[in-house]
């Protein structure tokens, strides 16, 4: 039979779309994404990438893939066969030899490597030895007539096994480990930013032409942005002129800006980004308010949300429940809205070059990048993001750094790459007298009635320690102390479940503005994703920029200096070592500096806390105070050289599971989500694709109102993963319980029960 013919024949998709039907999607798709990015690609690219989309899936006339589609009438004899074998993706180059004769060499490279890549599955063969390569053509070779026999193939031909083994060799040696692929970035930089878009661009065509109503990419953004930003303005009755540094900074390339909170810093970003723009906050909280920001400045279309739960969220804030829901999140998810707003995760986890990362890679190559308050990561999290940066830098992409302080070492970093970096620009500086600090001698307990004492002064005082069991005792202490009946103690951290922090968010910021003599207790959580105005702050010692951050939620808002005798900020020197999350010597190093920078009043000023964080963060200070940052740093870049699984191993969890988290259910509510996940499997009788997405959307939702974020450390800790620390309670909706020792109510959040530890004889230190 004709390949030709065959393609009309053969199914692609189980709901009866054949593979020509399919191949002839995605060149419509590659039309939109031409007419909306003409440049993206040269002439000798899209020549390429049309050829990887029409051989794409030949391997799908694979019988055996035809016998595993799920479908009532089959084109093909079957005898109960399940298993395709080998992915349609490995298959698919087979077809592509007679093409030799008409592109180069590399060219033909470069289809092979976008088709074969365009799924994850079956990696293990171009891992990086030619085991994998072996393993492929033998598994072909016996196979064939099993694969191909209905269309009049059964033997495959030496020479097409000689042609497919030397573009495998190449990609192998070329492009399939890590390690060789960023040698032959340094060497030849032009074939591996090709080679990326193409098969980047190919699964990001593949997945809007597979999907229900979606588009490779909405059409851009056309109207000046500075007039939208202006209208903008003008809405929100703000005065309707750029500032200064806006004007300054907004036509530069790749920039590291330092600026003070509310200059304008959202303002200079619409500025700045002229092409396809990408947001990226540290955490959901931030993105869920730029997301809102964006949608009035851009227009509600050209915004979409993405971060672990914002599907979650769009649809509990969408005005009515329907179908348009899913398929912009969906779009969102594809990377094809105009403008994202993103927490790092969703974006700067493809450096670890896990198999489909080419999509984000291709992506990148034509957007503008504003990545805000980039000190607030860890080592853990901001070499990866640097890495990235550099990689993606060299395919097209441009940044733009924003940040209230910046530490020299990631400042150098920068440099090394080209940006511009402006530190102490006297635009961006707030001459603003907004800190008064004390350091005290004391721990944060020994302070609790000094607390209560201002609260009685009709202030509403902010409390932040170190760690959530610290905030935990230190609630239950003021509580227990409370006399006057108009003070108000209130606690605040992430182990809430998320209906429950949802709330605490949403009153935190009315009870600032509203009432007086509140006293909220918190933790790192409110550093940088909510926008509060307390009167006073007591907080633990910690790390300059994190201290920068927790000041920055006291006198936040007023234009004018802080005028009392009394100081507004304390900072508590001595913190419970055993638990504290901060490398001492960078505490005690940060308090130093602090005293030296204060003024005669007590003031800490703008211009001197950007210098204290560079100072802290310089080679010089990490060096010659031992701090672990660097080692921590190296041993970061040591798993960015290695291959993506290396992330499962051992060595690598020790170096992330502080800061990642998953999310589990506390016990106390098991009965309650097992009920709901009854009800999700029932939603399969509900007749209607949209209704019964929509209905399960919605019981998604509600049991995501009960999770919380767990410390991977709270389950790899030595003392607990013996003990079932949680159980699995449904494996394919991802849903966790944690075990009776983890107690929760609404009142304190998640913590440990001790007569549930003493019966599992577990110590009460591990969290």
């Amino acid at each position: 039979m004709a390949i030709k013919k065959a393609l009309e024949i053969y199914l692609a998709k189980s709901d009866g779309t054949t593979i020509k039907q399919h191949i002839d999607g995605l060149l419509h798709q590659f039309e939109v994404f031409e007419k909306f990015y003409p440049k993206v690609l040269n002439e000798k690219e899209k020549q390429v990438l049309k050829i990887a989309i029409e051989y794409h899936d030949y391997g799908k006339l694979n019988r055996l893939f035809q016998c595993k589609l799920p479908v009532k009438q089959r084109t093909v004899k079957c005898s109960g066969e399940r298993d395709d074998r080998i992915p349609h993706q490995y298959l698919s180059p087979l077809f592509l030899r007679p093409l030799s004769e008409k592109f180069s060499k590399l060219d033909v490279i470069k289809i092979v490597y976008a088709i074969i890549n365009h799924h994850a599955r079956g990696s293990k063969y171009i891992k990086g030895d030619y085991a994998g390569i072996d393993l492929l053509l033998s598994e072909i070779k016996g196979n064939f007539k099993d694969f191909f026999s209905h269309l009049g193939y059964t033997k495959i031909s030496d020479e097409t096994i000689k042609f497919y083994k030397k573009c495998l060799t190449h990609i192998i040696e070329n492009l399939g480990a890590v390690k060789n692929l960023n040698r032959t970035f340094r060497e030849n930089p032009e074939f591996v930013k090709s080679v990326v878009k193409l098969a980047g661009l190919l699964i990001k065509i593949d997945h809007a032409a597979s999907g229900e109503d979606l588009i490779v990419e909405e059409e851009p953004i056309k109207g000046n942005r500075e007039r939208l930003f202006l209208n903008y303005l003008r809405s929100q009755n703000k005065l309707s002129k750029l500032k200064p540094f806006q004007e300054k900074f907004k036509d530069y390339k790749n920039l590291v800006l330092v600026a003070d909170t509310g200059l304008g810093k959202t303002g200079l970003a619409v500025l700045w980004s002229k092409r396809k723009m990408f947001y990226v906050l540290p955490n959901r909280t931030s993105t869920n308010a730029m997301f809102e920001t964006m949608k009035e400045i851009f227009g509600e279309s050209k915004a979409g949300l993405l971060h672990s739960t914002s599907l979650f969220y769009v649809y509990e804030n969408a005005e009515k429940e329907d179908y348009t829901i899913l398929r912009d999140f969906d779009n969102t998810r594809n990377l094809s809205k105009p403008v994202t707003i993103s927490t790092a995760d969703q974006l700067f986890t493809s450096v670890f070059k896990y198999p489909t990362y080419e999509k984000t890679y291709a992506t990148l190559s034509y957007s503008d990048v504003v990545i805000d308050e980039i000190q607030g990561f860890e080592p853990a999290q901001i070499v990866p993001m640097l890495r990235q940066i550099e990689e993606t830098v060299k395919l097209g992409t441009r940044y733009l750094i924003i940040t209230a302080t910046l530490p020299e070492i990631i400042k150098n970093e920068f440099e090394k790459m080209g940006f511009t970096v402006k530190t102490n620009d006297p635009e961006t500086i707030d001459k603003t007298r907004r800190h008064k600090v004390k350091i005290l001698e004391k721990d944060i307990f020994s302070v609790k009635d000094d607390i209560l004492e201002k609260a009685t002064k009709d202030k509403n005082i902010l409390v932040i320690t170190n760690t959530v069991s610290t905030a935990q005792d230190l609630y239950l202490k003021l509580s227990e102390n409370l006399a006057d009946e108009h003070i108000k103690v209130k606690l605040l951290h992430s182990r809430f479940i998320w209906k429950t922090r949802k709330e605490k968010e949403n009153e935190i910021k009315e009870d600032y503005r509203k009432f007086k003599r509140n006293i909220w207790i918190t933790t790192q959580l409110v550093e940088a994703s909510l926008d509060i105005d307390f009167d006073v702050l007591f907080t633990e010692a910690a790390p300059a920029d994190s201290l920068i951050q927790r000041m920055g939620r006291v006198w936040r808002h007023k234009n004018e200096d802080y005028p009392e005798e009394e100081f507004n900020v304390y900072i508590l020197s001595i913190v419970n070592e055993k638990k504290d999350v901060y490398e001492k010597v960078l505490r005690e190093k940060s308090l130093d500096l602090i005293k030296k920078y204060l003024t005669e009043e007590g003031f800490l000023l703008s211009e001197n806390k950007r210098e204290i964080v560079e100072i802290l963060y310089s080679e010089e200070t990490l060096t010659s105070l031992n701090s672990k940052y660097f080692d921590e740093w190296k041993k970061v870049e040591k798993i960015l050289n290695s291959e993506w699984e290396y992330l499962f191993k051992s060595e690598a969890h020790k170096i992330f599971r502080d800061i990642f988290t998953f999310e589990a259910i506390p016990f106390v509510f098991k009965e309650k989500i097992k009920n709901l996940v009854e009800d999700y499997k029932e939603t399969k009788e509900i007749v209607g694709k949209s209704k019964r997405k929509l209905k399960r959307l919605k019981i998604l939702k509600g049991i995501n109102d009960y999770k919380i974020p767990v410390p991977v450390y709270w389950v790899l800790n030595e003392k607990v993963k013996n003990k079932t620390p949680f159980e699995v309670l449904d494996k394919d909706l991802n849903l966790y319980i944690l075990a009776k020792y983890f107690k929760y109510d609404d009142r304190l959040g998640v913590r440990l029960d001790k007569n549930e530890l003493k019966k599992n004889e577990i110590e009460e230190t591990i969290i």
